[in-house]
């Protein structure tokens, strides 16, 4: 979900190896497709209705999947809070779903995230995202994770 990005016809995408660590995607949603044809038909429809490329991310496997694992998107002393939960083994949503994406990247599926600062950007990534195969769709707000489907 960060740098080196490759252009790719249906959005742009992650493979991992980036010089900057990943962010907690804050108003986004993200979702998983199973396959390169689905992520090509939720690119189209996401442009179509107004999403920028830039808008766009995608990441994709297992050096994506191990730079996901590596961080836990946040900085300062939410970093280290979660850190030291994730070794005394308490998990919470926002980990619970991080865990979840990265599984589907070492898994062979697609992530997307998609720039949604406006509840009806909301909704209508969402939905292009269900209409396309896409599933365990949720927004990632700043202090909540909000599941869109599952």
């Amino acid at each position: 979900m960060t740098e080196p990005r490759t252009d790719r016809d249906a959005a742009t995408t992650s493979t991992g190896q980036s010089a900057e660590p990943i962010r907690y995607p804050e108003n986004h949603v993200v979702g998983i497709v199973d396959a390169p044809e689905q992520l090509d038909a939720v690119a189209t429809a996401l442009r179509g209705a107004g999403f920028r490329d830039s808008e766009i991310d995608v990441a994709c496997g297992p050096a994506a999947a191990d730079e996901l694992a590596a961080t836990t998107g946040r900085s300062g002393l939410a970093h280290v809070a979660i850190r030291i939960a994730e070794r005394l083994g308490v998990s919470d949503d926002e980990m619970e779903v991080k865990h979840r994406y990265e599984q589907a990247l070492r898994d062979g599926q697609l992530v997307v995230s998609v720039v949604a600062p406006t509840a009806e950007r909301k909704t209508l990534a969402a939905q292009i995202l269900r209409d396309n195969g896409g599933h365990f769709v949720n927004f990632l707000g700043r202090f909540t994770i909000e599941s869109l489907l599952r």
